[in-house]
This record gives C-alpha cells, sequence and structure tokens, in this order.
C-alpha cells in the first residue's frame, strides 16, 4: 500500500501530465513544498493548499487572495478543481473577482450515452435536481439533489445520525466526457455528498464509501452473479448475523439494479435511498455488517484498520463520539466501564471488551486475548484523574486528556465511540420530581426497524411503562448490546423464577432491589433540584444505582404478570428502552409508574421519541 506521501506525489504528477495537455490552461506555476502546494491562477493571484491528513480522505485546506478560504476532501486534482470551480462562481462567497472561465467549456453536448442516463435521472428525481456542469476537456461534473426515504427513521434517529430528513443528499460526481458507459464508472467518480444548508450532515464519509463500492461494482459487474436465491435475507440468530446482513446488502445492490435500463444515476440514486435508513447495520468506515446485531447508533466495526482510523479522525467519520459528548454522558460511561471491569465477573459482562490502539505501539487492548491485567491499572488511572478534578471541574473532568497517559486518554476515546445506544440528558424543565434524581436521561436504543416493529405492536396491542433495574456492571454492556433476555445465560444473575424473559416491575422499590445497590438515603430524600445539564457530576460512585424506564407492548399472550408488580416480556420485541434513571442513594420512597404514565407520555412525544 502506498504511504501519504507516495500518493501525493503519484497525484503531482497527474496534475502535472493533466497540465501539458492543456486542461487548465489558467494555471501558471505550481510548486510543492512537504505538506503545503502553491499554485498561481491566472488573473486571481497565488493560493496555498495545506494538504490533508489522512491524505485524500481528510481535508484539504486552501487560502488564497483577500479572504479566500476552501476546504476540501479529495486528490490534489479534485481540490483544484473545486478551488477553479469557486473563484469562477460569480455568487461565491469567497471574495476573489475572476475571469478564469477559459477552464469551463460549455460548448460540448453530453454523448448519447450520459444524456440517456442525464434525462432518466430527471424523470425519476425531476428535471432541477440533475444538474450538468462541463470541467474541462475530460470531464462533467454531475449534481443529483436525491430525496430522502425516512419513512422508517423517527426524529430522534435523524438527529443522533446527523441527517436532516427534509432536505435532498446532493450528490457529486466527476465522469468522463468521451467513453461513458454504465461499466466505465468507478469509485473515483463520487466526490463528495452533502446536505445544502444543514451544517450538522455527518453521514459524508460513509455514504461515499458506500457508493463507491456500488460504482466499483457497476465496473466489475460482480453483483451480476448474485442469483435471487443467493440474496434472499435468510431466517437468523445473532451468531449468524454478519452473513445476515452482508445478504441483506446484496439484495438491496441487485433491488437497487433493477433499473439498469434507465441508466447508471438511477441506479445509484436508487441504492442511495435504499441505503440510507441502514447505516446503522454496517460499518460506517468499511461498510462490512458487525458481528453483533445492529443498535440505534452508527460506530465502526472491531477491524483494528477501522478503529485505528476511528480513533486518530473519529469526529470526521461518525456521529458516534459528538452524540455521546456531553461531559455528563461520558462520566456515567466511565463509571459503567469500570464497574464492569472490575466486577468479579468482569470476563462474561465486559461485552464488549475494549479494542484500543496507540499509533508506534499498535493494539495494546483486543477482546480476543481480554488482557485484564493490562486493562484494570488504565481502568483505575482514568479513575484516579476522575477523583481528582472531578471535586473542582465536575463530569468535564474526562477533557484533562493532558493529565492522562495515551493510554488512558485512548481508553476514554473509545468508550464513549463504542456507546451504540442514544444516551442523553433531561433538560430542568423536563424531569419528573418524582423520581427523586437529577440524573434523568432519554434513552433510546432500538434500532430503526425494531422501533417500526414496535409501533406496529403498539398500534395493536397499546402498551404501558415499567421500571427495569439492573446492576452499574451490567450497563456497559446493555448501551452496546441492547436490552436482553439473559434467562438461563452466564449473564444471568438473579435468577428466572418466572420463566425467561426481560424482568420488569410496575414499582420503583422493587426495580431497586435488582440494581444491587444497598446504600439507602439516610433522610427523606429533598425535593428535585434543578440542575444545568452539560457537566453534572456523579459523586457517590459507591452507593450508584441504574434503571430504566421501558415502554413495553401490552400484549397479553407474550407479557406475562405472574405477581403483582412484576412483569415478564418472553419476547425482546416487546420492550424499547425510553428513559435512564442514575441514584446516588436509594430513596426509601416506593414510586408507582401507573401514576407517572401520563406524565411520560407527554414526555416522550415531547422530546420526540417518535
Amino acid at each position: 500500500m502506498a504511504t501519504r506521501k507516495q500518493k501525493i506525489l503519484e497525484d503531482l504528477e497527474e496534475l502535472q501530465a493533466t497540465c501539458r495537455n492543456g486542461t487548465f490552461p489558467q494555471l501558471e506555476r505550481t510548486d510543492f513544498n512537504d505538506d503545503t502546494l502553491i499554485f498561481e491562477v491566472q488573473n486571481v493571484g497565488e493560493f496555498t493548499a495545506c494538504l490533508a491528513d489522512p491524505y485524500p480522505s481528510g481535508e484539504t485546506e486552501v487560502y488564497g487572495p483577500g479572504d479566500f478560504e476552501f476546504r476540501s476532501a479529495g486528490t490534489i486534482l479534485d481540490v483544484i478543481l473545486g478551488v477553479l470551480e469557486e473563484v469562477d462562481d460569480p455568487e461565491s462567497p469567497s471574495g476573489v473577482d475572476a475571469s478564469c472561465a477559459s477552464w469551463i467549456v460549455s460548448e460540448m453536448a453530453p454523448e448519447a450515452s450520459l444524456d440517456h442516463d442525464v434525462r432518466a435521472a430527471q424523470k425519476m428525481l425531476g428535471d432541477s435536481a440533475v444538474m450538468l456542469t462541463q470541467l474541462g476537456i475530460e470531464y462533467w461534473r454531475v449534481r443529483l439533489l436525491v430525496k430522502v426515504q425516512h419513512q422508517n427513521l423517527s426524529t430522534s434517529v435523524c438527529s443522533a445520525w446527523g441527517l436532516d430528513p427534509r432536505l435532498p443528499l446532493c450528490v457529486e460526481l466527476r465522469l468522463p466526457t468521451s467513453g461513458y458507459t454504465f461499466e466505465s464508472v468507478g469509485r473515483c467518480v463520487v466526490q463528495r455528498i452533502t446536505q445544502e444548508g444543514f451544517e450538522d450532515f455527518a453521514l459524508e464519509s460513509q455514504l461515499v464509501q458506500i457508493l463507491g463500492d456500488f460504482c466499483q461494482l457497476c465496473r466489475d459487474g460482480s453483483w451480476k452473479n448474485w442469483s435471487q436465491d443467493s440474496v434472499e435475507v435468510p431466517e437468523t440468530d445473532s451468531e449468524e448475523n454478519q452473513l445476515y446482513y452482508e445478504s441483506k446488502k446484496k439484495r438491496l445492490i441487485v433491488d437497487a439494479m433493477n433499473n439498469k435500463n434507465s441508466g447508471f444515476l438511477v441506479c445509484l440514486a436508487n441504492y442511495l435511498q435504499l441505503r440510507v435508513p441502514t447505516m446503522h447495520e454496517f460499518c460506517a468506515i468499511c461498510d462490512k455488517a458487525f458481528k453483533q446485531p445492529p443498535m440505534m447508533m452508527r460506530t465502526v466495526c472491531a477491524e483494528e484498520l477501522c478503529t485505528y482510523q476511528f480513533g486518530e479522525f473519529g469526529s470526521k467519520i461518525t456521529t458516534a463520539e459528538s452524540v455521546n459528548h456531553p461531559s455528563e454522558i461520558l462520566d456515567l460511561l466511565v463509571c459503567m466501564l469500570t464497574a464492569a471491569a472490575e466486577h468479579l465477573r468482569r470476563k462474561d459482562i465486559l461485552d464488549p471488551f475494549p479494542l484500543v490502539q496507540l499509533p508506534g505501539q499498535g493494539t495494546i487492548l483486543h477482546p480476543q486475548e481480554k488482557n485484564f491485567e493490562r486493562l484494570l491499572p488504565i481502568v483505575a488511572e482514568l479513575f484516579k484523574v476522575r477523583s481528582m478534578w472531578g471535586k473542582t471541574m465536575g463530569a468535564s473532568w474526562a477533557t484533562q486528556t493532558s493529565a492522562m497517559s495515551p493510554e488512558a486518554a485512548a481508553l476514554l476515546k473509545w468508550t464513549v465511540s463504542s456507546n451504540r445506544s442514544y444516551l442523553a440528558p433531561l433538560e430542568d424543565s423536563q424531569r419528573i420530581e418524582a423520581f427523586r434524581t437529577p440524573f434523568q436521561y432519554l434513552l433510546l436504543s432500538a434500532p430503526p426497524e425494531k422501533e417500526q416493529r414496535f409501533q406496529e405492536l403498539k398500534k395493536q396491542f397499546g402498551t404501558s411503562f415499567a421500571f427495569h433495574g439492573s446492576s452499574a456492571e451490567n450497563w456497559h454492556s446493555i448501551l452496546r448490546n441492547g436490552l436482553k433476555n439473559a434467562s438461563y445465560t452466564k449473564l444471568m444473575t438473579a435468577g428466572a423464577a418466572h420463566g425467561p424473559g426481560i424482568y420488569l416491575a410496575t414499582d420503583s422499590k422493587i426495580s431497586f432491589h435488582y440494581t444491587r445497590s444497598l446504600k439507602r438515603a439516610a433522610d427523606q430524600p429533598a425535593p428535585l433540584k434543578r440542575q444545568r445539564t452539560g457537566n453534572r457530576f456523579v459523586d457517590n460512585t459507591g452507593g450508584l444505582a441504574m434503571m430504566a424506564i421501558c415502554e413495553v407492548i401490552s400484549d397479553q399472550e407474550k407479557l406475562k404478570k405472574p405477581k403483582n408488580g412484576i412483569w415478564v416480556a418472553t419476547t425482546e420485541e416487546l420492550v424499547c428502552t425510553r428513559f435512564f434513571l442514575v441514584f446516588e442513594t436509594v430513596p426509601e420512597e416506593n414510586v408507582k409508574i401507573s401514576a407517572l404514565e401520563q406524565d411520560l407520555r407527554t414526555l416522550a412525544e415531547k422530546v420526540r421519541v417518535f
């Protein structure tokens, strides 16, 4: 594999060859020094490009005359094309008054094959949703505005993923001006994907990878060998999860290719619409299916290259880090990790085991080895830093990475990125006083397809709310693997007196028993004090009690109620987490959730759970 420097040098040679061919007559000079490319545009001036690291997937920054600033991923040639287009745009905010339109040739008509595909795409997407611009004499720039098919995506999911379902996806392609065919496209034709007007759009890197793989399949034609039998999604269990979702991906590709007669652009737009609702089912970097069933949040797989890239450039790849980044959420995740790592049953309950890499050292922690002798000192260091800074900084202690070893800082980053549930603090006005704790959160873990099935069952049977209490050491796994039926497995800790299933309770005192927290409040708890979210600190970790508030399908056949206050959901599809409560001490007062039913439904609607 070529190094970064080798790749840059190869692309410089391509740029120079392109200039010699006369494609960019307005480029008067190009100089390269270390990581900086300096080029001069005729009648405009000199530009400085600080090349991306990693190259070319990172972001190259370009500065030019006046206040000109431009940022773009891609090769050197891609970046220069973008700069030339920007300075030629009369509506550009760059401030450069350029007269270098000679590089855009408007007289050439597209070949018949491309013209056919453009017309087919306009018929599907709308005339104004397909834009064609010629770049030099070798390329067309094609922009497609593709509507998001979001019927199965809730507002919460879209927000968590960094997607605005109301705006189309703007796909920018670079296609050849001659020799264009369905098989002539390749991975490099996909230039960028954006949602214009939505600054928090976070799916570009993953979607570029997805469409790049699709284009490569169009080119090599391997999808033609996939028979209908080979792409049917089989009945499967979690052990065959990877095969299940890879088969599903093939089915979506074949479905998209059913419009092959309409051309490449239509197939690509179809595939994009089919894949957006599946972003959580595949690695955000390599687009391979996970070995474990998907959860709500997007994240990366356990392959070493993917975890390394995420460790280096996570915020540019997936929303997993940014969404779960409020300080108090990070603090809770560390508390859960510590409880699991230090527990006697850690080999079973610390799932997933951390996968941590360091530059120059390689992999220092890996799930296949589960080296607790190496993990425990790093966890202890994190908690030492927490103890040292928490009293004065609150949950913001986690920002003190300079006070940590590289190992501890890397473990902290993994702890955030590996969380696959959406956990967010409730605002002051949203917390319910009856729970007697300021630590109240929105907790969504069901993937969109499970949530859709849940809503269908809800229309049929209705729902009620119930508590689910579990020991602090179990929540590390629950947030990453979901609320599971652990009866008769190595994860079972409380028995299954009323048969297998997920155990729930309508009284808080019953669920507190399952949290294994024995530390009771010395006095009757004071009325709930409102505290600003974002930096609240769990001071008393010794008596920590955690429980979820779940919405439960009222199916009388599958939801057993064997004892007053105790429910057993015999199938996992009956239960979805909605809220999460953390207690430093167990309050004496019992809370009957039936008395708060309407408050919980109103709150769920207010925070747009559905």
